[in-house]
């Protein structure tokens, strides 16, 4: 009886240690699934023209999710040498990195095994940094950019962008830590010019009173 009654605490106690197990588990299994959730990228990446919106969104989204060293090339990950565990996680991120194309953007990458290799064909196709004909484009997009049908804040947003992605294409490298400042406010008043002169008929008024001033 006293053998039985052994087994009996015996089960009882290893009952209750997969209990306590199962449950120390369980939020770790919760946390793995919801990392894999990664939220969409509200910029469907169309080419060059709305590449560094994209990249921008998509980058946070990765890191936020600790994945942001997928994007890096590794050799082993090149060689097919990844665990079972990291290719799993590198196919559900690219399934993601796909789905926020365009057709004919994602058919030129589809192929490719890694997250890194397709991050790393994206920026050397459409990233377009230090280049100096694509600095010239949005130079162009700056200069003849109008208000039309916008609101004043959207106009005032894809000024903004165009500016931003001037300064990507065609980086100003100062010399001295002075230099930036210098640069940054004459480049403010261009800028404020540019987008003064975009404004609609009905802002003429208000347009010729700032004109008008001194500073």
């Amino acid at each position: 009886m006293a053998g039985i009654s052994g087994e009996k605490e015996a089960d009882s106690s290893i009952g209750k240690l997969c209990e306590i197990l199962s449950k120390i588990m369980e939020p770790t299994i919760v946390l793995e699934v919801a990392k894999y959730a990664l939220e969409p990228n509200p910029i469907k990446l169309q080419g060059q023209e709305n590449y560094l919106s994209w990249a921008r969104h998509a980058r946070l989204i990765v890191s936020s999710h600790g994945y942001e060293r997928l994007l890096v090339p590794d050799e082993g990950d090149a060689k097919g040498e990844m665990d079972v565990q990291t290719k799993q996680i590198n196919d559900r991120v690219l399934v993601w990195l796909l789905g926020s194309m365009e057709p004919i953007v994602r058919e030129q990458v589809e192929t490719m095994a890694t997250v890194a290799e397709v991050w790393d064909a994206l920026q050397n196709q459409f990233a377009g940094k230090s280049n100096k004909m694509q600095a010239t484009r949005i130079m162009h997009e700056l200069l003849h950019l109008k208000q039309g049908t916008k609101s004043v804040t959207e106009y005032s947003g894809e000024l903004k962008r165009l500016y931003r992605d001037l300064h990507y294409c065609h980086p100003f490298e100062p010399v001295d830590q002075k230099d930036m400042a210098i640069h940054h406010t004459w480049f403010q008043s261009l800028v404020s010019k540019l987008f003064l002169d975009g404004l609609n008929q009905e802002f003429d008024l208000r347009r010729q009173l700032i004109f008008s001033k001194s500073e």
